[in-house]
């Protein structure tokens, strides 16, 4: 007996010890297998932690844990994660591994996996990352068109040669999901979907081509935007079903589907197919739990208020429809009905409730033919607090000519929604007075025939006032009204105050309709008047760091609003920046914001803007500008903007006051930061007095000279034209003062800090300190190894190339001025060996003058062009891109009328004509606007050059 259990214990002993070892023993072919597969079939990034494999957590199988696997694409999907997991685990049959044939996998777990799938403007897809089967070589032509009557029969019994077998199988019974995050982003259609907290098990035999499976999915935390609005927040998602599964024809059909959302239940027939192209489906959805509480579970400020003590009356009925096919332009229809009716709710320690609500609605959309798409809001009244409120709406037509029928009455008690509702930390105070009637055709109102279309009523809101412990801000409107008219929608007053800042606006709204029901352009001219605009407060952010660097991004300006906006602003916190009194007019226009005469105090001066910001293209959004400052803070400056401290670093040790013009053109990157290397300006600055505070260049200069400590420091009566061309700076030479130091400056710098820079100095001996005998003498030793005999006057004259950094300037003094202003002496010395030589070299001097002026008026017209091709090029892209979008538009509208009768294909091309029109008619607007700024900067430079020549 000893003996047996002895045997047994070695066994068992080598029975664990082999479910170690051959892990181990195979780790290597699965891992390579895994590596192998991955890259044979995908075009992304495959990363992964480790490969673990196991024969105790699934014996006798073999499980296979891939750890912090990644997936991420290519291309413009290089900064999107596709999948990822924490563990993803595959039980494998261990005889398949251990046979050497195609692995057999069992089951698969993902543990946490995250997945995002998104689709690009364009169409492209994140997830098609297969790598496409190698073609077939191609039939070569001349040999096709032989006769065939030569070449050998073929026996159809002969099977074809097969492709290169996979080296995986899978065999699923189970698939689970623990713990993940789904998210669908489609950007053509403006849907955005998220799942958090995800469970998913599915169970059945996927080996058979006909099969049931068992599916239960619950998501924690589920929402749903649509055009920028989340039409389900934060909500609890849970599906049940069972799916008889057709593989051999990719069809689906389910039998007791449940879906549950929050607490609406919902029950779900029907089926889902997959054919050679596109979609087929016809599922149908309706109620399994009508109670008016399962409605009110989906708003999501009453489901998050106290729902378990909500009490709810009221029969609902809710049933739809998802049926046809998905298949190039072609969409299912979609139809929903929705029926409430003598339904209210209240809660039980507060004093009103919502009695009476009936809402008898149904939607229709048809996938085939849009404009056969069908809007009906029968009924909508429900009685707040004891004010009643209806509302009906029907919509015919909406791709031809929108037919909308409306009508909105009644009275919103604000104050009284505390008395309904439990508002925990939130205060809410107001009337909201509605008395809205509109009957018409979009048409009626486009062609102008106003006449033809009802519109009339107002809506008002008075004593509003809300605040809440989330918003930082309280948010008071002492009045508003709107006015309808078919012509036009007026907002005779408008008062806000929102925390430390105040709004007020009046003014006319035109196509306001068009713009609300079919995506018309609306037009408006408003007045906006302010005491105040604390935009550091409405942001909710601090002014610590400069305005240049505050978290921004690129703002779309949508191509559908057409604003003129006069602004009278008397104060503006933005970040570091105090702005005063700034008044001028805001356009808003074709994907376009335009400053007309926008002035403003700030930096202890004044600005004047003209110019725009252009989205037209957001691949390359621009600005570009004409400003006139008058009188800014240098220090203010500085710390203000950062690309002041990018362009002219040595601005941050000066102190005064200057004054520019100048014209500015630069791209955006994401942040709405102008893009460095793209700046292209020209301008003039001046200044009465800059005081240098302290300046490695001058410092450095300084002690070239040797000169005092106690020199001026005060650069006087700066006049100076500059040019930025693709981020480098440029000064033409200009005189300046630096007490009794005459100076002549020009040169460039960039904003990698490198510069180069010529400095003519005329210098008082008495400014030259201590140690001034020797650099003179220096100088002039320098001099006579020239063969020149110098005898230095009062002043001295110094040339100095100053090179290298602003952080480490290089300094070469040459002392050749001086030379000319004593060439007399030097001729009454050495007359009869200097002169000749003194001539000649005057002469080289001369000559290298002209060469250095005419290089210099060279450069000028070279740069001149550059940047009117660079003018002409970005206005030769931004009209393609114009016209590129008209005749997207024009023919997208085509193509949605064709084959919906004459009538509405004529109407649609004559529109289509008009946008393509107007497109082309605002490119050419553009190249000639961008040619005439191109000529003007060509003779600019033509100017410049000839003076210089000069």
């Amino acid at each position: 007996m000893k003996k047996f259990f002895k045997i047994l214990l070695i066994v068992v002993v080598a029975f664990f010890a082999l479910l170690i070892i051959i892990p181990l023993a195979f780790k290597g072919k699965m891992l390579q297998l895994a590596q192998d597969e991955m890259n044979r079939h995908l075009n992304a990034k495959v990363e992964f932690a480790d490969l673990r494999l196991s024969l105790i957590r699934n014996f006798p199988n073999l499980s296979v844990s891939l750890i912090d696997l990644s997936v991420v694409g290519v291309g413009d999907f290089e900064n999107d994660t596709l999948v990822a997991f924490r563990t993803f685990r595959a039980v494998v049959d261990i005889k398949s591994v251990i046979s050497g044939d195609a692995v057999e996998v069992r089951s698969i777990i993902l543990d946490r996996p995250t997945a995002k799938a998104k689709i690009l403007a364009d169409g492209r897809a994140n997830w098609d990352i297969m790598i496409p089967a190698e073609p077939a070589d191609p039939v070569d032509p001349d040999i096709s068109d032989e006769p065939v009557d030569h070449l050998p029969p073929v026996d159809p019994d002969l099977p074809a040669e097969p492709a290169e077998p996979s080296a995986l199988k899978i065999s699923l019974r189970s698939f689970e999901v623990r713990d993940g995050r789904i998210e669908y982003d489609d950007v053509p259609f403006e849907v955005r979907t998220t799942l958090s907290g995800l469970n998913l098990q599915m169970k059945g035999d996927l080996t058979e081509d006909l099969t049931s499976l068992d599916i239960s999915a619950t998501s924690e935390i589920f929402n749903v935007w649509f055009e920028g609005i989340r039409y389900v927040n934060n909500a609890h998602l849970s599906v049940v079903t069972l799916l008889d599964a057709d593989f051999g024809d990719w069809r689906f059909e389910f039998r007791e589907g449940e879906i549950i959302l929050n607490e609406l239940t919902m029950g779900v027939d029907g089926f889902f197919a997959m054919p050679e192209r596109g979609f087929d489906m016809d599922i149908e959805f309706f109620s399994t739990r009508a109670d008016f509480r399962t409605v009110l579970s989906l708003v999501p400020a009453i489901f998050m208020s106290d729902f378990e003590d909500l009490h709810a009356t009221g029969n609902v009925s809710v049933e739809g429809f998802v049926r046809g096919s998905m298949v190039d332009d072609i969409w299912p229809s979609v139809g929903l009905e929705l029926l409430v009716e003598d339904a209210g709710f209240s809660y039980p320690d507060l004093p009103k409730s919502v009695d009476n609500v009936h809402v008898n609605l149904s939607l229709l959309y048809d996938g085939v033919d849009e404009d056969n798409t069908t809007v009906d809001l029968r009924r909508f009244h429900m009685e707040m607090g004891g004010n009643p409120f209806d509302m009906h709406m029907s919509i015919r037509t909406p791709m031809s000519d929108m037919f909308v029928d409306a009508a909105l009455h009644g009275t919103i008690d604000f104050t009284s929604l505390a008395d309904i509702i439990p508002l925990e930390g939130m205060e809410i105070r107001g009337l909201l007075e509605s008395d809205l009637s509109l009957s018409g055709n979009m048409s009626d109102i486009e062609e102008e025939r106003y006449e033809d279309f009802n519109a009339s009523g107002s809506i008002r809101l008075t004593a509003f006032r809300y605040t809440d412990e989330a918003f930082p801000m309280e948010v008071n409107i002492p009045g508003a009204e709107l006015n309808f008219s078919p012509r036009f929608v007026e907002l005779s007053h408008f008062a806000m105050e929102l925390g430390a800042s105040d709004i007020n606006m009046s003014g006319r709204l035109e196509n306001f309709i068009p713009y609300v029901f079919n995506d018309g352009t609306i037009r408006g001219s408003l007045a906006l008047t302010s005491t105040m605009l604390d935009l550091n407060e409405m942001m909710g952010e601090p002014a610590e760091t400069e305005t240049d660097t505050f978290a921004m991004t690129i703002v779309e300006v949508p191509g559908n609003i057409d604003f003129v906006l006069t602004s009278k602003i008397d104060n503006i916190l933005f970040d570091n920046m105090e702005i005063t009194n700034l008044a001028g007019s805001i356009i808003v226009r074709d994907g376009r914001v335009v400053m007309e005469g926008v002035n403003m105090e700030m930096l202890e001066g004044t600005i004047s803007l003209n110019g725009e910001y252009n989205t037209l293209d957001m691949s390359a959004p621009f600005i570009d500008f004409a400003m006139d400052i008058r009188d800014f803070d240098i220090p203010g400056t500085f710390h203000t903007f950062n690309t002041v401290q990018k362009l002219t670093p040595i601005a941050k040790d000066l102190r005064g006051r200057f004054s520019t013009s100048m014209h500015m053109h630069s791209l955006l990157d994401e942040h709405m930061m102008p893009v460095m290397d793209s700046i292209n300006a020209e301008g003039r600055l001046r200044t009465a007095s800059v005081e240098i505070v302290s300046s490695a260049t001058f410092d450095r200069l300084g002690q070239a000279l040797s000169l005092r400590e106690d020199r001026d420091n005060v650069l006087r009566d700066v006049d100076i034209n500059f040019t930025i061309n693709n981020g480098r700076v440029y000064l033409e030479p200009f005189e300046t003062r630096m007490g009794p130091v005459g100076m002549v400056i020009g040169g460039d710098q960039g904003i990698d800090q490198t510069m180069n820079y010529v400095m003519q100095m005329t210098i008082p001996r008495s400014l030259f300190g201590s140690g001034a005998d020797q650099v003179i003498n220096n100088l002039a030793a320098g001099a006579a190894a020239r063969g020149l005999n110098i005898q230095p006057g009062e002043n001295v004259n110094v040339n100095a190339l100053i090179t290298g950094t602003f952080s480490d300037p290089q300094i070469s003094l040459d002392m050749r001025e001086t030379a000319r202003a004593t060439m007399d002496d030097v001729r009454e010395q050495v007359r009869a060996r200097v002169t000749e030589e003194v001539d000649s070299r005057v002469e080289q001097v001369e000559d290298r003058v002209r060469e250095e002026a005419s290089a210099r008026a060279e450069q000028i017209l070279e740069e001149a062009e550059k940047r009117a091709d660079q003018v002409r090029s970005a206005a030769a892209e931004a009209a393609e891109a114009i016209r590129r979008e008209a005749e997207a538009n024009a023919t997208r509208l085509e193509q949605e009328a064709a084959g919906r009768g004459r009538i509405a294909e004529a109407a649609a091309k004559r529109t289509a004509d008009g946008i393509r029109s107007e497109g082309n008619n605002k490119a050419e607007a553009l190249i000639r606007e961008a040619d005439e700024r191109a000529e003007k900067i060509l003779e600019d430079a033509r100017r410049e050059a000839a003076r210089v020549e000069e």
